[in-house]
């Protein structure tokens, strides 16, 4: 059934935050900008993410799906929209105004005002209207404009998959990225996620149509580090490792991914009348796209979910050239959040765990 920006006191570390792979605390491995990682237990990280929460005033019925939010996207192995974003997105949570309403709705689509809401929650309020249209009418198309930034996309695209639905999640940004020749920014990041419904439970893909995505630079400004090589360029459209150099992230697969970027550019934009390229000039008007397909409106049933779990099977069962089998998209990912989860522990920059302890305290003044 479908559901109706850091600085603060040094506090000593605590006993349960010890130097990674088991070094002693004057050998703890170095990370960024010569940080060290400690091996931290999850528990704990979720502990300090909930206090946070309730300092920033997020409501009490949404925090516990705020923060596993966050953390999912960490145990999968994608920092940037992980641990770090929770620490950066946390300073505007007291910024909601309420939650999330329908502003226009006709047929199929329907045009939703985040009010400043928190972002995972505003998303999954517009993921089960594309959801329950959906189920009445074989798809929902959901636009959604003035609301914070959330992780991963994953998150909201494999919820309507787990629906039986086919589930696609994108989202725009100010003109941040350019495509292979040009100089200046010209499109958003356009990152976009997929998911289907197996017998098996989902499969989907997560990913930005950027080389990298922006979050990977404002963490390396934030740290000092360099960026990725051939990922970002300057104001001559010349790669950099600089981050303070870096003007636009590059799109990936030059005019291949030039076009998929230029497709979300649309879907999350002029489709519903939000503002594009350089009309997006805040996180509030950043558009967000929700589309929900129900397969059974081709008459055949819940047959889609066979069909996708024998697709599946023989996919994992081909061969690759190094006698391996193929690697569906998403699978190292939920892979490595299972073993996080089983081992119960998550290397964490020191840095960043700082911050995440400031926010705890409530210091929410800087970044």
């Amino acid at each position: 059934m479908i559901p109706a920006h850091e600085t603060g006191p040094r506090q000593p570390l605590p006993s349960y935050a010890r130097p990674a792979d088991g070094d002693s605390a004057s050998a703890a491995r170095p990370g960024p900008a010569g940080t060290a990682r400690l091996d931290v237990d999850i528990d704990d990280i979720r502990a300090l993410m909930t206090t946070t929460c309730t300092q920033a005033g997020v409501p009490s019925g949404g925090t516990a799906r705020v923060v596993e939010h966050y953390l999912d996207g960490e145990l999968r192995g994608k920092p940037s929209h992980g641990v770090a974003k929770f620490a950066f997105e946390s300073q505007f949570f007291s910024q909601r105004i309420g939650p999330p309403r329908i502003t226009h709705e006709r047929g199929a689509m329907a045009i939703v005002d985040g009010r400043r809401e928190v972002g995972p929650l505003s998303a999954d309020f517009a993921a089960r209207i594309a959801a329950r249209k959906a189920r009445r009418l074989g798809v929902g198309i959901v636009g959604m404009v003035n609301t914070q930034r959330y992780g991963i996309l994953a998150s909201f695209s494999e919820h309507i998959a787990e629906w039986g639905m086919v589930g696609l999640v994108a989202n725009t940004s100010r003109p941040e990225a350019t495509v292979h020749g040009a100089r200046t920014p010209i499109l958003g990041v356009n990152p976009v996620s997929f998911a289907f419904p197996t017998s098996d439970g989902t499969i989907s893909a997560d990913m930005s149509t950027t080389l990298a995505p922006m979050g990977v630079l404002w963490e390396a400004r934030r740290s000092g580090s360099p960026l990725p090589t051939d990922c970002f360029v300057d104001e001559h459209g010349v790669f950099t490792d600089d981050p303070d150099a870096a003007r636009a992230a590059m799109v990936f697969g030059e005019h291949r991914g030039f076009a998929l970027s230029l497709l979300i550019q649309v879907l999350t934009g002029s489709l519903f009348g939000f503002p594009m390229g350089e009309g997006v000039d805040s996180t509030w008007t950043t558009g967000y796209t929700f589309i929900a397909l129900d397969p059974s409106y081709a008459g055949q049933g819940d047959s889609h979910l066979t069909a996708n779990t024998r697709l599946v099977a023989t996919i994992r069962q081909s061969a690759t050239r190094e006698g391996g089998n193929v690697r569906l998209p998403g699978q190292e990912s939920k892979d490595r959040a299972a073993r996080a989860r089983s081992a119960g522990r998550i290397q964490l920059d020191e840095g960043l765990y700082r911050r995440l302890q400031a926010r705890a305290a409530g210091n929410f003044t800087s970044d």
